[in-house]
């Protein structure tokens, strides 16, 4: 959860109203979280079915983004917001684990189950917008189990951090555990800031090369075969063979629930469309 530092309500520091653009293909939730902002004093920009009907001139404080949209979606889609250089707040209500923390290491600034009730987007929002983050009960618990299967050589978030992942977890509130261990907001911001940064560098560390991913797209999506890529790729298929076997250790480390047997050809295909890869 975020601090309530804010009042609760739709305005910035400034006392504008924030602004949040929806991007979201299901009218009911669209028009849900539309109704929920605009009560809460939000200024709400025109939804957008798909990431490419987001007016390119829109600048809002926050966008509100589904993880599975029509066209460009998950990770690659934040990664476009971020490079538009908006704040965002992913959301979605089947995204697997990996699928959030990828839109978490493309640079969204927190996660909200769409399951939700639509009054816990505000303050998700509000804290977002003036530069901090929002961990839901949903994510912590992502971001603390991630944490403890691949933990980072070093700058690895240390024991207060994890304790505010399990407190979160367990839907405790942020203002609660700050008081109950005299934490000041923006210490509490630092903390979340590292939990932030070491996830994101986390998935750094596992995320397919540019020439894993070239093979994950030619061979997982387009259906070639190891000689075809090769081919076009300009390299032996030896080589092509030994993309597809890193690009399954990868995935394996970041799928415990996948199956270790797993051929490398269909560890390549799922993780591309995961991915958002064409």
């Amino acid at each position: 959860m975020t601090l309530s530092s804010q009042d609760g309500r739709g305005r910035g520091e400034a006392g504008r109203p924030v602004s949040v653009a929806i991007v979201e293909d299901h009218p009911i939730t669209t028009e849900s979280l539309a109704a929920r902002f605009a009560g809460a004093g939000f200024s709400v920009l025109a939804p957008a079915p798909r990431l490419e009907d987001l007016d390119v001139a829109a600048t809002p404080d926050v966008v509100v983004c589904d993880l599975h949209l029509p066209g460009l979606s998950g990770a690659a889609a934040v990664a476009e917001l971020h490079r538009r250089g908006l704040l965002v707040l992913a959301t979605s209500g089947v995204a697997t684990p990996d699928e959030v923390l990828e839109a978490i290491a493309a640079r969204a600034h927190g996660f909200v189950d769409k399951a939700a009730p639509s009054h816990q987007f505000v303050p998700a929002v509000i804290a977002i917008a003036a530069g901090g983050h929002h961990i839901s009960t949903r994510l912590a618990g992502f971001l603390l189990d991630d944490a403890q299967r691949r933990p980072l050589s070093r700058d690895e978030i240390d024991s207060t951090e994890r304790d505010l992942l399990r407190g979160l977890a367990q839907g405790d509130l942020m203002d609660e555990l700050c008081a109950e261990w005299d934490l000041s907001p923006p210490a509490a911001r630092r903390h979340l800031d590292r939990i932030f940064d070491a996830a994101r560098r986390r998935r750094r560390l596992h995320r397919p090369s540019p020439r894993e991913a070239e093979v994950m797209i030619l061979i997982g999506c387009r259906g070639l075969t190891y000689r075809e890529a090769a081919r076009e790729m300009k390299i032996r298929e030896s080589v092509v063979a030994d993309y597809l076997r890193t690009v399954r250790t990868k995935y394996l480390a970041s799928h415990p629930e996948a199956p270790p047997s797993i051929a490398p050809s269909n560890a390549a295909g799922q993780w591309a469309r995961e991915l958002g890869f064409h």
